[in-house]
């Protein structure tokens, strides 16, 4: 049985480590199952939801603790908040497809990764090289596009509002 849960979300939460979990750091990663559509991040951020989804099913804390994993990777760095953001671009559609089993506060924590693009904006609009290798080049153009069809139509939240 502990085998099965190895680098699941179960197995992340029981040890404390949503955020590398989120990350795909170590034996948390995902990597993509088709080679045609790949993810344009360090980890498939699908299966990690898929994953989370999983276990919400069946442990309550899941919720809390997704949420706190997704503050605690915008505390982190340029491309621990380009993946925040990336996460909660999917868990919007999710809940606007009425598909998302979790009740998230999904506007506040678009309120502070508005605060954090601001404070990252620099680093976001260079290049991001991810610990496990993964490269993002023009990570910026992502957060606009995912603003623009996301979370302005959606929410009525302006991620990039207080750009400099």
């Amino acid at each position: 049985m502990a085998a099965e849960n190895a680098g699941s979300f179960r197995d992340a939460l029981t040890r404390d480590e949503v955020v590398p979990f989120l990350r795909g750091d170590g034996a948390y990663r995902k990597v993509p199952t088709s080679d045609f559509a790949g993810e344009d991040a360090p980890t498939d951020t699908w299966q990690a939801l898929r994953d989370v989804y999983s276990a919400a099913e069946e442990t309550p804390e899941t919720e809390k603790a997704l949420s706190d994993g997704i503050t605690n990777l915008l505390g982190g760095t340029a491309g621990d908040v380009y993946l925040a953001v990336l996460y909660l671009t999917r868990l919007a559609l999710a809940e606007q497809g009425n598909r998302l089993p979790l009740k998230l506060p999904l506007r506040e924590l678009l309120s502070a990764a508005r605060e954090k693009i601001n404070k990252q904006w620099e680093a976001l609009s260079g290049e991001l090289v991810f610990p496990n290798g993964f490269v993002k080049k023009r990570a910026l153009e992502d957060l606009q596009g995912w603003n623009e069809a996301v979370f302005l139509p959606l929410y009525k939240v302006d991620i990039l509002r207080n750009k400099k």
